[in-house]
């Protein structure tokens, strides 16, 4: 008897942080969540012409979000 094993897209903890540290918003894109991803993006970038001060708040919680939760996993 053959077992068929399903196979699930990876995905990179690390490369998530890495991409929310360079570009608001490109770890959530990078984990499938395009929408969050590009809201992240406008307000962190937003927070960022407002003042440094919530601009780098914003950008710390996205990229901690981007590190959270696994996508593929029901």
């Amino acid at each position: 008897m053959i077992m068929e094993r399903r196979q699930t897209p990876k995905w990179s903890v690390g490369a998530a942080i890495l991409l929310s540290i360079i570009i608001p918003g490109a770890g959530q894109m990078y984990k499938g969540s395009i929408i969050s991803g590009i809201l992240w993006l406008i307000f962190t970038t937003i927070g960022y012409l407002l003042l440094i001060i919530p601009g780098m708040i914003l950008h710390i919680i996205c990229i901690a979000t981007a590190a959270s939760g696994d996508p593929y996993r029901n």
